[in-house]
């Protein structure tokens, strides 16, 4: 019981961290926003990717999980290279289709 509390009250200071955090990226400017999510994707990928290829070696047999584990990392690492992953602001009016 004691175990179950204590796991209880870290989960929800950590959820208090991330609510103060999201709270105070509303008030970041857009340049900002562009600048930090480009680096999310960045630390992202690049977690993903290792964690795919450390699954990878730490099984001694072929595993297919781990390897599409890396090939997305490795994915989102090139999309975002390339600038392909970049999410836009609702309020902004589309000028495509």
């Amino acid at each position: 019981m004691g175990k179950g509390l204590l796991i209880f009250f870290v989960v929800l200071v950590i959820i208090a961290i991330i609510h103060f955090f999201s709270l105070r990226m509303m008030h970041v400017s857009e340049e900002k926003k562009s600048k930090i999510k480009k680096v999310y994707w960045y630390i992202y990928g690049t977690f993903l990717a290792l964690s795919g290829l450390l699954n990878m070696f730490a099984i001694e047999k072929f595993s297919f999980f781990s390897f599409v584990q890396l090939l997305c990392g490795m994915t989102f690492l090139v999309l975002n290279y390339l600038g392909k992953i970049e999410t836009k602001n609702p309020d902004e009016k589309s000028s495509g289709l």
